[in-house]
């Protein structure tokens, strides 16, 4: 049955009681648990430790004694294995010695094939070949090369010659060089039936190498034991000579003498029985003796595989009585060679001392395991029983001591494992108690954070309860309210903490609040204009308002004034960068059709030039002409205004004096404006200079002035225009309200400035015209009266001298636009306003020159203006064509007339190919609009002039007139 967890926490004592004091009364207390005695420490470990390990001991004792009875056979064994491998050890070896002697002369045997193979063979160069090799290795008794009759040249030539080249009694080839004992060699005596000796004989015969038995020769005047390794020469089948070395027995003898391993002698016997090596060196070349006993060198059964070169092992007694074990190994020189054996005799005491140890070695072995098992059991046994019940006791003890403790063991199946889970049980009864009084501690503890996390935030937090009676209010609270402290609000209803009209303002939000709050126990508003009774005010403020599952509130409330401010202002931001994205758009496309128009109204002005240059100034139809042309110009400076909106470029800038410009522009401004309109000049005394192109500077003032006319009321009314430095003063009328103010064209207002404004006293405009004025088109001065494109030409050229623009205006009361100028530059400078007049000249030359121009009408134009004034020119419509035409003869023409924009290429593309192959050819170029192409760009390209659409062809043709007479004429070119 359960326990309420009243009654479960009765039973356990409060924290911080001691132990003891909640044990039954005779229980003795935890300090007195040391006396009781350890479960399980020593008492079962011990005594199956002390059955045990005697009896593992006794084991190894007895694998050892077993070990000790096989020891000696198999150290036996490892003995005859060792004497074997030493054998043929030195047997590998020694053989290795001799083929390394035998392949000089397989050497020589090669080069003479070689030599006779391929008919050269000469004697003089084999026998400077013996001779070398011979010099080379002095250790060898003699090397040697006998030649067949009339082999290695003919024996006629060299009978009774050179003994060395030929024996004077045969006449054959024979050369034999032997160590003359002092480092050196020289030639030996052979006898002239050298071919009957068995050393020529049997290599010549069986056509393969042979090892000669010991011989006895005289060398040098000396008989001399030795052997003889002789290898055949034969070509195509002929035997032509045999080639050979020797080798002293004695001296083969003085090399094998110190290899005694293990205190033995090695032997070496020919299959005759004859000794080719002996540590006894009188015994060299003599047969071995054969009987039983230690006075005979070889045993019976031992000769017989001696004859047959059969490998073999024995044992016999030396004369001095020791254990000699004999190895008998077969030793090979080269293939097919089975004629000798090298025989090892080693004391058996020598072969058996490396592996005297064996027997010892097993015994620790045998007792290392021993203690080695002895020691796991021990570790077993703890492992097993001694460990876990070491463990129950320590958890007996932790638990006893009030310790939490986790039991282990209680998987197990045995005792253990039982005593295990009834102190898991137990050890539940005792963590029950403890995780009640650990959650009562948390839970006091998340609360305290909870407080202190409220406390802390900048929010107002509010907690109601469900008739609005504040219960909590956090400090952002407290300081938002204004209220001096906690106890102020606390207690109170939320209403009266607020003045009556921020209530009533509210009151329409609040009862839809209530709706929400009771439907889905959240709700959420932004209201305007909030105050409390202290005082404290919000612009904007945003509620939130949850409902608890008690019935209480929680109110967030928050100051979201700033905000909005910056909500505002982000999104003046965005429109404005729209709006300039737009008339970027407009003027992109304003730009492409003025070139497109330009390409027209050029052609015609041209053609207009011709008609009035050869009508009648008397007849009818000039006055016609001359009515076009004035129509013409009208339009092109129509043209001219919107190029200025479109072209991004400021043009040619320098320091400039504000105030001389304007001074400058007076006259040009009263001529423009009716003398019923009243227009003031104001200057301040100091304005700065500041870089920018006069003439334009002198267009925007002609539209603000002109537009101001435009807007006046009646046939009169007033300009006034200003020059100051900034930065402006704020305005009255836009600080009472009674003016708006929009930023068309924002600015730095702390980099310095100069100020230009003008006033009207006109009809004014509402802030929905005031966005639109700098638009493309946009007009408000009716049919027929403008063309909308005054104003963003002022804005495209201020926007392109990195100043702004302001609008301040008032329906029925007026308009101010203010232009800020960004101040640069020295000096004071006022560039002239009017271009001088074009005055027709006769030239001085007939010029050749190329028009290029994908515009057809355009190119006839040039083509019939410069053909008037008697030049040669030739037209191409591409860039392609134009340059074929240069590389067939690029000094067939003087100058060279381009248009900017084409297909394929630019002009300023073309005109820098055209100066790679001629840098001295004048070219002119002309664009109708191109934002890469103004006047600095072109000549920095390599232009000798520019010219903007329309081009009247009279100042170009003057231009390029000019070019020429500075440069000398090219040499005319057939057929141009």
């Amino acid at each position: 049955m359960s326990r309420p967890p009243e009654t479960l926490l009765a039973d356990f004592p409060p924290a911080g009681t001691p132990p003891s004091a909640n044990l039954p009364s005779g229980t003795p207390p935890s300090g007195t648990l040391a006396a009781r005695p350890p479960l399980a420490r020593g008492g079962v470990t011990t005594r199956l430790l002390l059955i045990l390990v005697p009896l593992v001991l006794l084991a190894a004792a007895g694998t050892a004694f077993v070990a000790m009875r096989t020891s000696r056979a198999v150290v036996e064994r490892f003995a005859v294995d060792y004497g074997q491998d030493l054998a043929s050890k030195q047997a590998s070896e020694i053989a290795a010695i001799t083929r390394e002697k035998i392949a000089f002369v397989e050497g020589l045997a090669r080069q003479v094939e070689a030599m006779v193979a391929t008919g050269t063979a000469d004697r003089r160069v084999v026998a400077k070949y013996v001779e070398r090799t011979a010099l080379a290795h002095p250790t060898l008794v003699g090397f040697w090369f006998l030649a067949e009759p009339d082999f290695m040249g003919k024996d006629g030539d060299f009978r009774n010659g050179d003994t060395v080249l030929g024996l004077s009694e045969t006449g054959r080839f024979a050369i034999y060089y032997v160590s003359d004992g002092q480092g050196g060699v020289k030639p030996g005596e052979i006898r002239p039936d050298f071919y009957r000796d068995e050393y020529y004989v049997r290599p010549a015969q069986s056509r393969a190498r042979q090892a000669i038995p010991p011989y006895l020769y005289t060398v040098l005047g000396r008989p001399v034991w030795m052997i003889s390794y002789t290898i055949p020469v034969i070509v195509d089948g002929r035997l032509i000579g045999v080639a050979g070395t020797d080798l002293s027995l004695e001296q083969r003898a003085e090399e094998l003498d110190a290899r005694r391993p293990l205190g033995g002698n090695i032997y070496m016997i020919n299959r005759e029985g004859n000794w080719t090596y002996h540590p006894e060196h009188a015994l060299l070349a003599t047969k071995a003796t054969v009987g039983e006993g230690p006075q005979f060198q070889l045993a019976p059964d031992e000769l017989a595989h001696v004859l047959k070169v059969e490998g073999y092992e024995a044992e016999r007694l030396d004369t001095g009585g020791r254990r000699i074990r004999r190895y008998a190994v077969p030793m090979t020189f080269f293939p097919g060679d089975n004629r000798r054996m090298l025989l090892f005799d080693v004391p058996v005491a020598g072969l058996s001392a490396p592996f005297a140890g064996i027997g010892t070695a097993i015994i620790v072995a045998a007792l290392g395991a021993g203690l080695l098992i002895s020691l796991v059991m021990v570790a077993a046994v703890r492992s097993i029983v001694g460990v876990p019940l070491a463990r129950v006791a320590r958890t007996i003890d932790l638990l006893d001591r009030g310790v939490p403790v986790v039991v282990s063991g209680t998987e197990r199946k045995d005792e253990i494992g039982g005593i295990a889970r009834a102190l898991d049980r137990f050890r539940g009864t005792l963590a029950e108690r403890d995780r009640l009084q650990a959650q009562v501690e948390e839970r006091t503890t998340a609360l305290e954070r909870m407080l202190a996390g409220v406390g802390a935030a900048k929010d107002a937090i509010v907690l109601f309860d469900p008739g609005y009676t504040v219960l909590y209010a956090n400090p952002a609270a407290i300081s938002l309210l204004g209220a001096p402290d906690a106890e102020a609000v606390v207690g109170r209803q939320w209403l009266e903490l607020l003045t009556p009209e921020t209530v009533a303002l509210a009151e329409e939000g609040r009862l839809r609040r209530r709706d929400d709050l009771l439907a889905t126990g959240y709700a959420h508003t932004v209201n305007e204009k909030w105050e409390s009774i202290w005082g404290r005010t919000m612009e904007v403020y945003e509620t939130t308002l949850s409902l608890r599952p008690n019935g209480d509130i929680v109110l967030v409330l928050r100051d979201v004034s700033a905000a909005r401010r910056v909500a505002r202002e982000r999104e003046e931001l965005q429109r404005q960068l729209l709006q300039q994205d737009k008339m970027e758009a407009i003027g992109r496309l304003a730009g492409g059709v003025a070139h497109d128009f330009n390409n027209l109204l050029g052609a015609m002005l041209g053609y207009v030039e011709f008609l009035l240059d050869d009508l009648d100034p008397q007849d009818k139809a000039h006055s016609y002409v001359a009515r076009i042309n004035a129509v013409g110009k009208r339009a092109k400076e129509l043209v001219g205004q919107i190029l200025t909106f479109a072209r991004s470029d400021k043009g040619e800038l320098q320091a400039v004096s504000p105030v001389a410009v304007l001074e400058e522009a007076r006259g040009i401004l009263r001529s423009a404006v009716p003398a019923t309109t009243e227009m003031t000049f104001q200057i301040a005394g100091s304005v700065p200079n500041v870089r920018a192109n006069p003439t334009q500077l002198v267009q925007v003032l002609m539209n603000l002035v002109i537009n101001a006319h435009d807007a006046r009321r009646g046939e009169g009314g007033r300009i006034r225009i200003r020059l100051f430095p900034g930065p402006a003063p704020a305005d009255a009328r836009v600080l009472e309200g009674r003016w708006q103010e929009h930023e068309a064209l924002p600015f730095d207002k702390s980099r310095p400035h100069v100020v230009l404004e003008v006033e009207d006293e006109g009809h004014g405009m509402p802030m929905e015209v005031m966005t639109r004025l700098f638009e493309p088109f946009f007009t408000t001065k009716g049919k027929g009266r403008g063309t909308g494109l005054g104003m963003p030409v002022v804005y495209g050229i201020v926007r392109a001298h990195g100043g702004g623009m302001t609008v301040l205006s008032a329906e029925g009361e007026g308009t101010l636009l203010r232009v800020t100028l960004p101040v640069g530059g020295p000096g004071a400078v006022a560039a002239p306003l009017l271009a001088p007049a074009t005055h027709k000249t006769t030239p001085r030359r007939r010029l050749r020159i190329l028009v290029v121009d994908d515009a057809a009408e355009m190119g006839d134009m040039l083509l019939e203006g410069l053909s008037r004034r008697g030049h040669e020119v030739a037209i191409c419509e591409t860039p392609a064509e134009a340059l074929e035409v240069f590389e067939e003869n690029p000094l067939a023409f003087d100058a060279v007339v381009s248009d900017q924009t084409m297909p394929g290429m630019t002009g300023m593309a073309l005109i820098a190919l055209l100066k790679t192959r001629r840098p001295d050819l004048p070219c002119v170029l002309y664009t109708g609009y191109s934002e890469r192409a103004d006047e600095k760009a072109v000549l920095a390209a390599g232009a000798d002039a520019f010219f903007l659409k329309p081009v009247v062809v009279e100042r170009l043709a003057a231009k390029v007139e000019a070019l020429c007479a500075v440069r000398p004429s090219a040499p005319p070119s057939p057929g141009v």
